[in-house]
């Protein structure tokens, strides 16, 4: 089942857009970017018109419905320089040419009916198998439900320097007060993995790079401890 929420999906699209014009990540972005879950296909579109890039996006979508949608979407109204592919992303990963990896993962740490927004047992883990793989730059949606401090540092110890970040809040939908999905964020909260307030929570859009090259000398780094303490911000003490 495609999924697709106007405001989640509008951040992410803006966040690819500001990856996709900035001047100082354009080295790794030049060289094509791939994409985990590309869903109804409409937020790359969007993000891709907009930033006007030349940049080749391919996208993998392994839900055969939601891989439908994106096609008819991309053949209606372009852009030429993404693609969306039927297929498991991480079977690809590996021998992919592209050096920069953007998704919006899924991060609900249980399984609910609808479509398939499960992230592991924290809602972590796809986000941080992707921070395992082999690219330089890594520009991912994390949320602050789904163990957003191990995230952070997953990615240290992988290597990866926070560049850029923006954070956005996020109101509780309908698939996240599914009962098993609100019980396990409420655990998580009580084990300080999940931070939200009564009736939201903060979504991010974070860039790392990960390259010891020239280039990456001339990209100006950001504080992952400010970070931490916005995604901290609801301090997981409210239960709605």
């Amino acid at each position: 089942m495609t999924f697709y929420d106007p405001v989640e999906s509008a951040f992410y699209s803006w966040c690819v857009e500001r990856l996709l014009t900035s001047a100082d990540l354009r080295p790794y972005t030049a060289r094509g970017v791939v994409e985990l879950g590309a869903g109804s296909g409409r937020p790359l579109i969007d993000a891709v018109r907009r930033a006007e890039s030349t940049s080749r996006i391919r996208g993998f979508e392994h839900d055969p419905q939601a891989y439908r949608t994106a096609r008819r979407m991309i053949d209606l109204k372009g852009p030429a320089t993404y693609t969306v592919e039927l297929g498991d992303f991480f079977a690809h990963a590996e021998t992919a040419p592209e050096r920069c990896v953007i998704a919006n993962p899924p991060y609900l740490p249980a399984r609910g009916p609808g479509p398939d927004l499960y992230g592991g047992r924290d809602g972590a883990e796809v986000t941080c198998r992707l921070l395992g793989g082999r690219f330089d730059l890594v520009m991912l949606m994390v949320s602050s439900i789904a163990d957003p401090l191990g995230v952070l540092a997953q990615a240290a110890a992988r290597g990866y320097r926070l560049v850029d970040w923006s954070a956005r809040p996020i109101r509780f939908g309908r698939h996240c007060r599914q009962p098993a999905v609100w019980n396990r964020i409420q655990a998580l909260a009580a084990a300080g993995e999940a931070f939200y307030g009564p009736d939201e929570y903060l979504l991010a859009g974070i860039t790392w790079l990960r390259d010891d090259g020239a280039v990456a000398d001339t990209v100006p780094g950001a504080d992952p401890a400010v970070l931490a303490q916005v995604l901290c911000a609801g301090n997981g003490a409210v239960a709605a």
